[in-house]
C-alpha cells in the first residue's frame, strides 16, 4: 500500500480545493488589499473560484512523494498553495449573499495552510494504515471548518465546481 499515503494526500488537497470551504485570515497571508470592483454575480463568482483553483492546482504540479512519507518539500509546496489560494480569494468581491461565507473560506484556507505541516506529520506517523491517515485528515480542525463552509455554500445554493 505504498501509494495509499500519496493518494490520500492528493485526494485531500484536491477535495479541499473542490470543497471550496474555509474561514478567516492568517498571519502568514500576504494579502494587503481587499477585493476591488463591484460584487460578482453568482455565476461569475463560481467561475472565478474555479479559475483560481485550476491555477493553484497547476502551480502545485506533481509531488515528489513516493507514497511512504510526505517529504518536507511537498508539505511546503502544499502550504504555499493553500496560502496563495486564500490570498487570491481575498481579492475576489463575492456576491453579497455569500460575503461572510467567502470570508470564512479565506480564513479556513489560511488555517489549513498553517495546520498542514501537523496534518502531514500525522499522516507520516500513521504508517501504512489508510484508516489512520483518513482519521488524521478528517480529525483536523481546518478540515472540519472547510466542510462546514462547503455546507454553508451549498445551503445558499452555490455549487463550487473547483475540479482543476
Amino acid at each position: 500500500m505504498p501509494g495509499v499515503r500519496r493518494l490520500v494526500v492528493i485526494l485531500a488537497t484536491v477535495s479541499l480545493l473542490v470543497a471550496g470551504c474555509g474561514g478567516g485570515s492568517s498571519s502568514k497571508s500576504t494579502t494587503r488589499t481587499g477585493p476591488s470592483g463591484p460584487p460578482l454575480t453568482k455565476a461569475a463568482y463560481q467561475a472565478k473560484l474555479k479559475q483560481i483553483a485550476t491555477a493553484i492546482s497547476n502551480e502545485i504540479g506533481k509531488t515528489s512523494s513516493s507514497g511512504k512519507q510526505i517529504p518536507k518539500e511537498d508539505v511546503d509546496k502544499v502550504v504555499k498553495a493553500f496560502h496563495e489560494f486564500a490570498d487570491r480569494l481575498a481579492a475576489v468581491n463575492p456576491p453579497a449573499a455569500v460575503g461572510q461565507i467567502h470570508a470564512d473560506l479565506v480564513k479556513t484556507m489560511n488555517d489549513l495552510g498553517d495546520s498542514f505541516p501537523a496534518i502531514a506529520k500525522q499522516l507520516n506517523s500513521s504508517g501504512k494504515d489508510p484508516s489512520a491517515a483518513i482519521t488524521a485528515l478528517l480529525g483536523a480542525k481546518a478540515i472540519k471548518e472547510l466542510i462546514k463552509v462547503g455546507n454553508d455554500f451549498k445551503a445558499k445554493g452555490y455549487k463550487l465546481d473547483l475540479n482543476p
